[in-house]
Parts: structure tokens; sequence; C-alpha cells
């Protein structure tokens, strides 16, 4: 949590697209260390593509200062700064993704709760966070299988105007609200089996306590944290 906390710093406080950059390569280097796959690494790409695409994209758009002037056409102006600000805003959020990627990879969910629980977070809302990481993949991967399930039986939501598609997905959105009571339902009957009472204080088989790659960690994140405001607010 405290690497995660000093990188948003780091990312945050500083405008240099060669940092996010940096950050980026970093980060790929510590997974692929901790043997996390190309395949796994390139899902997180798949969804923020589009993302990191379309801030690119609008940035110089909307955000037309400075010298020297790329393209002028009518009322589209796009500078050198604005197209830099925008490549640098597309890499802060990619390296904010794989901040917070990092951290859900090498952490056990239950580890993760339990590291919050510690430093003051409500059970309830931890419990909350551990069911959000668990199941929200889950409902991703019931959508994939309902829409493949009604382009089976000819659904085809490829239609002419944005009102007739929307209308399309109303079959696919219905089943995806149902399977998700069902969940709900089932999620909550798994709770009141195991005797799960809100308010009630909560004890643990494994406490937590800092080990020395904990420690380790600590001290990186510190450093992290350092470089963050020594780039932001002192004149080298």
């Amino acid at each position: 949590m405290a690497f995660v906390f000093a990188s948003f710093a780091l990312l945050l406080l500083n405008d240099q697209p060669l940092l996010m950059l940096g950050y980026l390569l970093a980060t790929h280097a510590v997974l692929r260390t901790a043997g996390i796959p190309w395949s796994r690494i390139g899902w997180l790409w798949r969804r923020m593509w589009a993302v990191s695409l379309t801030i690119l994209l609008l940035w110089p758009l909307f955000y037309a200062v400075g010298e020297p002037v790329l393209i002028e056409w009518w009322r589209i102006r796009v500078t050198l700064p604005s197209l830099l600000e925008g490549l640098t805003s597309a890499l802060r959020v990619d390296a904010l993704a794989f901040a917070v990627f990092v951290l859900l990879v090498s952490t056990d969910q239950t580890r993760l709760v339990q590291g919050l629980v510690k430093l003051g977070l409500p059970f309830e809302w931890g419990l909350s966070i551990a069911i959000a990481l668990r199941y929200l993949p889950l409902l991703d991967g019931t959508y994939q299988t309902i829409t493949d399930a009604q382009r089976a039986r000819g659904w085809s939501p490829e239609r002419s105007t944005l009102f007739e598609r929307a209308r399309a997905y109303v079959p696919t959105l219905v089943a995806l609200v149902i399977a998700a009571l069902r969940l709900s339902d089932s999620l909550t009957r798994a709770l009141a089996a195991r005797g799960f009472r809100p308010g009630h204080p909560r004890t643990s088989r494994r406490p937590l306590h800092m080990q020395r790659g904990d420690w380790f960690a600590l001290a990186v994140s510190v450093v992290l944290l350092a470089t963050a405001i020594l780039l932001r607010y002192v004149e080298l």
C-alpha cells in the first residue's frame, strides 16, 4: 500500500513524460521478475489502450497552447506543448493503472484486506473491497458469455443508429442484471452461513507482521515519495 501511495505521489506531482515512461518500464520489469506472464500484462493493456488513445487525441484539441503550432485548420489548433501534455497525461494514467496492478497481482486479497483493516479501515469496508476485486472480473466473464450466447442465436448489435444499437443491447443487459442478482443472493447466503455480522470485532488466525521484504518495500516507497517532492518543489 505504501508503494502505491508513493507511486501516486510521484506520478501526480510531476509532469515529465520520460519519468512516466520510465515508471511504466520499471513496473513491467517488476511484473516479469515476479513471474507474471505477458498474457496477463497484455490483458491490462487491452483495457487501457482505448483510454490512453482518447486522452492522446483529445488533449491537444482542448488544450491548444504554446508554440510551435504543428497543425492549424479551421478551429483545430495542435501545438507541440499540448501534444506533449497529452502524451504525459496518457502515460500517467497507464502508470497509475499499473501501480495498482502491481499491488493486486503481488498481494493475496485476504492479506490486502487484513492490511487495510490493520491501517484502520472498518472490516465491512475491507470485505466490500475484497468482494469487488473477486467478482468484478467474474461479471465481466459473465457478460462475455452472455454476448457469445446471444450472437450464436443471431443477435447482432451492429445497427445503423445509436438508438438502435442501444436497444439491441437491452436483452444482454437484462440477462447480466439477472445473473448479478443471482450472484448477490448466493453471496448473501454464503456470508450468513459463515456467521458474518456487521459491527462485531473480527479476529485473524494469522495476524500480519512486518517482515524484511515489507521494510524494504517501505524504504523504496519513502525514496519514491522523497523523489517526487524533490522533483516537484526543488529547483535542481
